[in-house]
């Protein structure tokens, strides 16, 4: 099932940032990403591939925090 998300992440502060969190999350499995800005991303994900941990996680790893999901 795909399920679209809106992330709402921490710490994301130029077009640097927004090229990183694009890149992470473009490198999941079964996460399509539909727009990444300053401080938000919308994804569409396919839920039996990936899930809120690992978005969270290949966020992390690039430095910056997810501090909503909806």
């Amino acid at each position: 099932m795909v399920r679209r998300m809106k992330l709402e992440i921490d710490g994301m502060s130029c077009q640097h940032c927004v090229h990183a969190v694009r890149s992470a999350l473009e490198d999941l499995d079964g996460v399509e990403v539909r727009d990444v800005a300053i401080g938000t991303a919308e994804l569409s994900v396919d839920s039996s591939k990936s899930d809120a941990a690992k978005i969270e996680a290949a966020v992390a790893e690039e430095g910056y925090q997810v501090r909503g999901i909806s």
